[in-house]
């Protein structure tokens, strides 16, 4: 059923609300010794039942609960209900919630280093997205740590797709006829720019409605994502060219994290990447299914032919060094190349 003009927003307004109040009344995680209860809060834009949060459930929830041998209750607010990924950092800064599960957008405002696994066309495939993480995930630990945070899980969001309402995007002359809608951070919008486009940067909330209203109709973004804000109906053209690579994450405040005892943490850190695996299993999955689906509904599948490919990929790797030490250690993304090097001399 759709709500009236206004509605939603005020439903919007009033979860929030009722969350907060919620938030605020739950105590505070308190240091603690094996076998004593902890609670933490979790917040984040996966709404609750669909896709990422489902698995969360599935997966994330019974880890840690075996891992600290059910002394931990975590209390999750799904949907956004306290607000997008730059407001759940804020809370989580401010110890008002202990974690979060977050965007690759959220992830790159928590840890900017986290970038460069986000750069268009690094990866070719799942195989390295995984080789990268296992190789690197001390290295993301540090810069996690560095910014205050503890990395409880490196999930996927998708090798994400170009969606657009009017343009196949099959060539590099159509990035700049596209009205593109950013919401990815500056990453995203240095390469739209390199592509020619003149993007359009709004919040996450307001991404469908843009595309609805018509003030945008091109834009990136994950399969199980867009079928989930229903923008499938609007859309013509999807072209899956593996632009980039998008992670999420999932993250505990440094002090929640030391307050747990340390078997506990130990066992967390020895099951993470088996969990990753999993869970990673399921969402790629989910992406399968969701762009079978759209593809089903009505959206025209395209592909690039390989000459324009050649000109986009030109294009769009002027941003790995022109964001170097700028959103990124080049120190960092050498690692990742090295490591990449490695991989696809074994293959």
């Amino acid at each position: 059923m759709l709500a009236a003009p206004g509605m939603e927003d005020a439903m919007s307004t009033w979860c929030r609300f009722l969350a907060l109040i919620l938030l605020l009344v739950l105590p505070l995680a308190s240091p603690a010794r094996s076998g004593e209860a902890v609670r933490w809060k979790f917040a984040t834009l996966a709404p609750e039942g669909i896709g990422w949060a489902k698995h969360i459930r599935e997966f994330v929830l019974p880890f840690m609960d075996e891992a600290t041998e059910g002394t931990l209750s975590v209390k999750v607010f799904w949907g956004g209900v306290l607000g997008d990924d730059e407001e759940a950092i804020a809370k989580m800064k401010a110890k008002v919630l202990e974690g979060a599960g977050l965007t690759g957008q959220g992830a790159t405002m928590l840890c900017p280093e986290f970038a460069v696994v986000e750069l268009p066309f690094l990866f070719r495939d799942y195989g390295e997205v995984d080789f990268i993480r296992e190789r690197m995930v001390k290295t993301f630990d540090g810069l996690m740590a560095q910014n205050g945070f503890y990395l409880l899980s490196w999930n996927d969001q998708d090798f994400d797709q170009v969606y657009s309402t009017r343009w196949p995007m099959t060539s590099l002359e159509q990035f700049a006829k596209a009205r593109f809608i950013t919401w990815y951070g500056p990453l995203e919008e240095s390469l739209l720019k390199a592509l020619g486009a003149d993007p359009l940067a709004v919040d996450v909330p307001d991404v469908s409605a843009s595309v609805r209203q018509d003030r945008a109709d091109t834009a990136i973004g994950p399969a199980l994502w867009v079928v989930g804000a229903q923008m499938y109906s609007v859309l013509k053209f999807v072209n899956p060219m593996k632009i980039r690579y998008s992670p999420a994450i999932i993250v505990v405040n440094l002090d929640a994290w030391e307050r747990l005892p340390a078997g506990h943490r130990a066992r967390i850190e020895a099951g993470r990447l088996d969990l990753n695996r999993k869970y990673c299993g399921e969402i790629r999955k989910d992406n399968e299914k969701c762009l079978e689906a759209m593809l089903q509904y009505g959206l025209s599948i395209v592909s690039t032919p390989p000459a324009e490919m050649e000109k986009i990929r030109a294009r769009a790797l002027t941003v790995w060094d022109a964001n170097a030490d700028k959103l990124y250690p080049r120190s960092t993304l050498d690692e990742v190349l090295g490591h990449l090097e490695q991989y696809r001399a074994e293959k």
